[in-house]
């Protein structure tokens, strides 16, 4: 069976495991859909999602349900790439479909292309684990620096995409936004693949790419009721715990980096939310808020 078939029948069940289902409300589902498949076949594809895409299913004997374990350590990309990779079924190698889609599809970003055409050499590099050298001009100054990275992670945020490595002559792993390197070589010299888990972790507690705090810390912030559904639904950052959840207001803690993604964050957020920890951010938002306040007289 093709590769998009499968890609299919994988976002079909993905897509009603997030609803707990038995195994006849699962099989049903795919029948709906144009898919008649056997009891030993649709177990098959179950236990596929974990060996293929490393999304772990659990069965709850109890209650004859399936369920999605989301502590999966690549649970939320593997989620994100396929859903991408079914948008870009709809197009079927058909410019005719394309140009139909793209009168009903809006996306969050502009549609910058910049920089994307270095995804493919980057991620050929990081699979063969051979460093890069690399012309990058600086968003702030416009300064042009030249780079010798070991590529070891590719991450989007907010229509951008960054590359995760260990730069030369830095202490800590660095962030370079795509759209900003204006020449990308792949070198022969190979690098240990040893230091990955170094530059997963440091990025770990990050919202964006920002890391100049250096230091994760618990941020708690009040939500009003309405404003909290919406944060339920859309998590700000993977490590959020809701504390409190009532008909006055919703709590959330998150363990991250106080960055500037997220103070921007919290900003955009307005009235709807209050910072409760830590004191240094607290005072640091109630500034900024007093200061915009005074711009309106």
């Amino acid at each position: 069976m093709s590769f998009r078939a499968k890609l299919k029948r994988y976002l079909l069940i993905l897509e009603k495991l997030r609803h707990e289902p038995s195994f006849a409300e699962l099989s049903d589902h795919l029948r709906e859909h144009g898919l008649d498949r056997s009891e030993r076949t649709l177990q098959r594809d179950i236990e596929q999602l974990r060996v293929e895409l490393g999304v772990e299913v659990a069965y709850d004997r109890t209650n004859n349900r399936y369920h999605i374990v989301e502590d999966g350590p690549y649970h939320d990309a593997v989620l994100q790439l396929l859903e991408r990779a079914q948008l870009l079924e709809l197009v079927d190698g058909d410019a005719d479909h394309l140009r139909k889609l793209v009168r009903v599809v809006r996306f969050e970003g502009l549609g910058s292309l910049r920089g994307m055409h270095h995804l493919g050499p980057l991620l050929r590099a990081i699979r063969e684990r051979r460093e890069v050298k690399l012309k990058y001009r600086r968003f702030q100054n416009g300064e042009e620096q030249d780079h010798r990275l070991q590529p070891h992670l590719l991450k989007e945020y907010r229509g951008r995409w960054y590359v995760l490595g260990i730069g030369k002559g830095y202490d800590n792993p660095i962030s370079l936004g795509l759209d900003r390197i204006e020449a990308l070589e792949v070198t022969a010299k190979r690098f240990s693949e040893k230091r990955h888990q170094e530059v997963s972790d440091y990025y770990e507690p990050i919202i964006g790419v920002d890391a100049t705090p250096g230091k994760a810390v618990r941020v708690v912030l009040r939500f009003t009721p309405l404003q909290g559904r919406y944060v339920k639904a859309l998590p700000v950052h993977h490590s959020q715990e809701v504390l409190h959840d009532g008909e006055d207001h919703c709590d959330v803690a998150l363990y991250v980096q106080p960055n500037y993604e997220l103070r921007q964050w919290i900003l955009s957020q307005g009235n709807t939310v209050r910072v409760l920890e830590p004191k240094a951010l607290v005072k640091e938002i109630g500034e900024v808020l007093k200061q915009a306040g005074e711009g309106y007289g």
